[in-house]
């Protein structure tokens, strides 16, 4: 018995071969042959379709042809890289890779498929093209982006981070207040940006000390001032600063006095002869008006029950 070899259709002469046989006893003694053909360091170029063939003095019989595909890993020509930039500026991030078949790009933002960019059709990116695009960047585009290059044989990804910077901003208008005397008044100074602002307060251009009455909260956005005299009226300034610049807005706070019984505001308003005297001719007409509605409505009632009575009987007369 000879052993070949053919890879579509052409004769295989330095393939590297071995072959065997062994006796196997079934109905009889019968010699079995094998032969296995190795490929090493495995190309390209050795996709084909392969075919045994053995022969011996009375022929030749060929087997199946088999089909040897070749893929390999995908690896990246291009990483995406961390990128820092400006609110309203745009985000270009690479993505390249080769492999066999060739690898499909795919991206994520923070392990999902939700972009904001895409839901506002700001973002932009093309199956064939290497480039994906963020245009008028916000906050909220700020993330972890992956990009995924995935074949038959695997799938790798690689990772960028997207830092977005927003200069200081007020979220809310600064509102001023009036408070009563002994009242806990409450400055809001609500703050955006990216980095997150540092806030600092002054009352009347001085810096504001934290005593037992005055206290920040919310990371300095909340000013509050518990038992309010007329000393903590004035003009509070809210200062927001990070890497981009500084923003301030001012907050006027009012403190009145506690009302008191004697005060004008308090005092129930007096009802001489002629007021009482009003109001009683009021009600009395109110009483007046609820009888006669209520009398009219016995009256129809009646003459309508008699109405009811004599249809019936004259209906039921011989």
């Amino acid at each position: 018995m000879t052993f070949a070899w053919k890879k579509d259709n052409e004769l295989l002469h330095d393939a590297e071969m071995e072959n065997y046989a062994h006796l196997r006893a079934q109905g009889g003694e019968v010699m079995e042959y094998t032969t296995i053909l190795r490929l090493r360091n495995v190309e390209f170029s050795n996709e084909g379709k392969y075919q045994c063939v053995i022969s011996n003095h009375f022929g030749s019989s060929y087997s199946v042809k088999a089909k040897l595909t070749v893929n390999m890993l995908p690896s990246f020509t291009k990483v995406p890289m961390d990128l820092t930039i400006r609110a309203g500026t745009m985000a270009r991030l690479e993505c390249a890779a080769v492999g066999h078949p060739v690898p499909q790009i795919a991206w994520q933002k923070d392990g999902g498929t939700d972009f904001p960019a895409a839901r506002k059709r700001r973002m932009h990116v093309m199956p064939e093209d290497d480039v994906f695009f963020i245009v008028d960047v916000k906050i909220e585009d700020t993330g972890v982006y992956s990009c995924t290059a995935q074949n038959t044989a695997g799938s790798i990804s690689a990772n960028a981070t997207l830092t977005v910077l927003e200069t200081p901003s007020f979220l809310r208008p600064l509102l001023d207040r009036t408070v009563t005397k002994g009242e806990t008044a409450v400055l809001q100074c609500i703050a955006g940006g990216s980095p997150p602002p540092r806030l600092n307060w002054t009352k009347d251009d001085t810096t504001l000390v934290v005593t037992e009455r005055h206290f920040f909260a919310a990371g300095n956005q909340l000013l509050i001032i518990v038992d309010t005299d007329f000393e903590d009226a004035g003009k509070y300034t809210c200062e927001m600063s990070n890497t981009l610049g500084t923003e301030r807005g001012n907050i006027r706070l009012s403190v009145i006095p506690t009302p008191t019984c004697d005060s004008p505001q308090n005092a129930a308003p007096s009802l001489d002869d002629d007021g009482w005297a009003t109001v009683g001719v009021v009600i009395i007409a109110v009483v007046c008006c609820v009888v006669g509605t209520s009398l009219v409505w016995v009256v129809i009632i009646y003459h309508t029950r008699r109405r009811n009575e004599d249809c019936s009987i004259t209906n039921t007369g011989v």
